[in-house]
């Protein structure tokens, strides 16, 4: 069918339409930190930060002295001083003297818009380190300084596949990275396990368990001792209960947290926030850097790292078929 002739078309216009561009702009990236929001925060006063660690001896059913008998003094030890490296985690914005001031649809300043965007972004980056296996490195003039992550902190409830370790962090920096072991398959016995292992180690649980989607999917499918039901009214439907988010062990109750940052990660963490911190030499600030020209430049930045002040009260269940 032809159209008639010298018709005036949205394709004749083409030069002088306006264009349809609604003043908002999306993002449905994940932004929530729900490890770095529930551990404490704490100030640095050096990027070697330090802090002391002691037990109490094992207890003995056998303690029993003699009527009138002299004291005698059993050897004492101090405390384990331990450490991590703070990591400085940046990001510079470098905006034109013409982008700033041309009119922009969903934003005033293209500055304001990419500071506020890579706040945001450095705070994932800091739950992305304290979630990660990654060795503390202490950095030279041509090497950047790194904290240790969580899965090198955590070493005496650590469950691992046949062939894999975390090296005991007893003095100084976490430095040495875990050895991989053989893949297996996350189970509820492997979680039963390592919630008796920090119980027996501190008496207590870890109240979180933060594990990855495909790992809290698995996790809904453990039997536990309770059938699955949602007991409902004669006049409603039925419903089919296909997860869970919180796991009553024989200690107390766990709370599931599946993260977006685990994703296809190996590790499942077991994690007591009360003796997790992010420890700030420098808080988030924006410094203007000087202008090279017909431009504008900001470094953000954000100077921080990990506290584990009591290791052995959490868990992690590593070498975990992804």
């Amino acid at each position: 069918m032809a159209l008639p002739t010298n018709i005036y078309t949205r394709y004749t216009a083409a030069t002088n339409v306006r264009e349809d561009l609604i003043e908002k702009i999306t993002m449905t990236n994940p932004e929530m930190t729900p490890v770095v929001s529930s551990f404490g925060t704490a100030t640095a006063t050096s990027n070697y930060h330090e802090w002391q660690r002691d037990n109490l001896r094992a207890f003995n059913k056998d303690n029993a002295a003699l009527d009138g008998d002299d004291a005698t003094a059993t050897a004492k030890t101090p405390p384990s001083r331990v450490a991590n490296y703070c990591q400085i985690f940046q990001d510079t914005i470098a905006v034109s003297g013409r982008a700033e001031v041309v009119k922009k649809a969903g934003m005033k300043s293209a500055m304001a818009y990419h500071k506020g965007k890579a706040y945001k972004e450095l705070q994932r980056d800091i739950e992305a380190m304290t979630l990660s296996s990654n060795p503390a490195v202490a950095g030279s003039a041509a090497v950047a300084p790194k904290s240790g992550g969580l899965g090198v902190l955590i070493y005496t409830n650590a469950s691992h596949g046949t062939g894999g370790s975390t090296t005991a962090h007893t003095s100084g920096a976490p430095t040495v990275a875990p050895v991989a072991g053989t893949a297996r398959a996350f189970t509820e016995a492997l979680l039963k396990a390592s919630v008796q292992s920090v119980y027996n180690a501190t008496g207590q649980i870890p109240p979180e368990v933060v594990m990855s989607a495909s790992h809290k999917s698995i996790f809904s499918s453990f039997a536990g001792i309770a059938v699955n039901r949602f007991q409902v009214g004669k006049k409603e439907q039925g419903r089919i209960v296909g997860g869970a988010d919180v796991y009553m062990s024989d200690f107390g109750e766990l709370t599931i947290v599946p993260h977006y940052i685990l994703a296809g990660a190996t590790t499942v963490f077991g994690l007591n926030p009360e003796y997790g911190d992010i420890t700030y030499l420098r808080g988030f600030k924006n410094n203007p850097l000087g202008k090279s020209g017909d431009s504008d430049r900001e470094q953000v930045l954000v100077d921080a790292t990990v506290r584990l002040t009591s290791e052995m009260a959490n868990f992690k269940i590593a070498d975990l078929t992804a």
